[in-house]
């Protein structure tokens, strides 16, 4: 796909004469209420675990010794940047309750048609709006935290695009994030892939903004932001999400011992599914808390503060 062409949809969709392609999930909390049993399902959704879990504390800490009427008055407030259709921003809805105002934006007006739906589906009201990918429809100095999932990389301006969400947010606030990346060095498979003209990015034609976690450090700390913490995911990636490389391997006549191992364990993922999956991800979690810190595999958890 041209780069003209990505610009056009700013990579969050295909736009193509038979419509356009979208990607959708459904909330991981569908009831009124959040049972513990359902909360337990976040340990499988590693990323979602971390970043939610860095949303409570905010709010916590926010919300210490304020009364109900005081919390209803001055809410905790969220923005979901690329919001998609929907589910993340039903989720934090659930969660967090009347206390929270929640917000989201996309690019992509179909996604926000379906978000609107889902969010009367599921009997919450956060308010989403479309935007145009630089201009943040809100005041200075107003959201406790932005959140944003596999979007940076989607990003043409990512400089700008920091700045706007400094903008918004509050002294103190928050911009919490999974980044998409340049392969690390600890990448060994994939790395060997790529310099061997072989890309096993399921997405790589949308991705028009990828840097190094050094580069990424730099853009938050340019945009006035302070990283406190940054753990990487999934170095193992071969292993865990074997699927990931079938469509690359399908064209290719080298590399026969990867290709062997990886529908080898695709088969066994596929047969042992669902629990091959909740042992893959529940293991993405362990990896990220303990040695995420240090690898410099694909793609960051990145809690960043506005100084």
């Amino acid at each position: 796909m041209k780069k003209k062409e990505i610009q056009s949809t700013l990579g969050w969709g295909v736009h193509s004469e038979g419509g356009a392609e979208i990607w959708d999930t459904n909330p991981l909390f569908p009831h009124a209420t959040i049972k513990f049993t359902e909360l337990l399902k976040l340990v499988f959704y590693p990323k979602k675990c971390v970043l939610y879990w860095f949303i409570y504390r905010a709010f916590k800490k926010k919300n210490r010794g304020v009364s109900k009427r005081v919390r209803l008055q001055e809410p905790f407030r969220i923005l979901d940047v690329g919001c998609g259709t929907g589910a993340t921003i039903v989720d934090l809805k659930k969660l967090f309750g009347r206390g929270v105002e929640v917000h989201g934006l996309d690019v992509v007006r179909l996604q926000l048609d379906i978000a609107k739906k889902k969010i009367k589906q599921y009997g919450v009201w956060p308010q989403v709006k479309w935007y145009d990918g630089v201009n943040m429809p809100y005041q200075k100095e107003y959201f406790d935290v932005v959140y944003a999932s596999d979007v940076l990389g989607h990003v043409e301006d990512v400089s700008s695009w920091l700045a706007e969400i400094h903008r918004v947010l509050i002294p103190g606030g928050l911009s919490l994030m999974f980044s998409e990346s340049k392969l690390g060095k600890h990448a060994f498979i994939r790395r060997y892939l790529f310099n061997r003209d072989c890309n096993i990015d399921p997405h790589k034609e949308f991705h028009i903004s990828l840097y190094s976690k050094k580069k990424l450090k730099q853009l938050f700390s340019h945009a006035g932001f302070t990283i406190t913490h940054m753990y990487s995911i999934f170095w193992a990636k071969f292993f865990a999400h074997p699927d990931e490389f079938q469509d690359a391997f399908s064209k290719e006549k080298r590399f026969f011992v990867l290709r062997i191992v990886s529908k080898v364990l695709l088969f066994i993922k596929k047969k042992l599914h669902p629990f091959s999956t909740a042992v893959v991800e529940l293991y993405g979690l362990i990896e990220m808390l303990t040695i995420g810190r240090w690898i410099e595999s694909q793609g960051y958890i990145i809690r960043a503060k506005k100084e």
